[in-house]
């Protein structure tokens, strides 16, 4: 295998894994406005957000609070599913101050005096799937955003789609991993929304449920014995 061969696969292991590390959200429908927009928790943290165009000409915009030199980090991502029914729309951040602002007109509507975006086009041609190796769907990865506020307020991110199609979509968002315990506890019900989500099967959910169910009683065991080993030692220490 070429050098660039190799790169191109480390990089498809790299993604994989990193979709498989993403906090899944799937959110309520959101406004299409900035003042209707839905709020999320942050654009810090890694994230995957599933969401679903409904009918023709409509906009879903999110927003978070964030400060100034937040890092905002935003991919598209077009999920695989069995019949279709997804869609690769467009997407933009927007702020009151970035570096740089870039195709500004073709927004679903006209920012408010002081505001920049930064728009990335539907992509003009489908790239060979990623898939996440935790899950095992796929997705067709999109552009990417990759910019930082000059100055705090709210950041939005709109999504839309200039053909006017419905559809599902997902987008990653964020820079950091969660490594709070509580994620990978509930990795087996991540594991079943997304599949759902998909239209997938659900058994690989209960394959990885019954793993950490063993994982969880074999460490309990374990401490169990090592706190029993522990007491009898100083039972013995205390006899002599």
């Amino acid at each position: 295998m070429t050098s660039s061969g190799n790169n191109s696969a480390s990089n498809s292991l790299l993604a994989s894994v990193d979709l498989a590390g993403s906090l899944p959200i799937f959110p309520l429908a959101p406004g299409g406005t900035l003042p209707t927009s839905l709020v999320l928790p942050d654009f810090r943290q890694k994230r995957l957000l599933f969401q679903h165009l409904a009918h023709p000409g409509q906009v879903h915009v999110y927003r978070t609070e964030c400060r100034a030199g937040d890092r905002l980090r935003v991919q598209m991502l077009m999920p695989v599913l069995p019949q279709g029914r997804a869609v690769a729309p467009a997407f933009a951040i927007v702020a009151q101050s970035l570096p740089y602002s870039a195709d500004v007109r073709k927004l679903p509507f006209d920012l408010p005096a002081g505001y920049s975006a930064v728009v990335a086009p539907p992509p003009s041609e489908l790239m060979t799937p990623l898939r996440d190796v935790l899950t095992r769907v796929h997705y067709y990865p999109g552009p990417v955003i990759d910019t930082r506020t000059l100055v705090g307020g709210q950041c939005y991110i709109v999504v839309w789609s200039p053909q006017h199609q419905m559809g599902k979509y997902a987008l990653q968002l964020g820079h950091s991993w969660p490594w709070q315990v509580g994620y990978w506890a509930q990795l087996p019900r991540y594991w079943w929304q997304i599949r759902g989500w998909f239209g997938q099967s659900r058994v690989a959910a209960y394959v990885a449920g019954a793993g950490v169910i063993f994982i969880g009683l074999l460490a309990a065991i374990v401490l169990r014995e090592m706190m029993k080993g522990q007491g009898d030692k100083e039972t013995r220490g205390q006899g002599e």
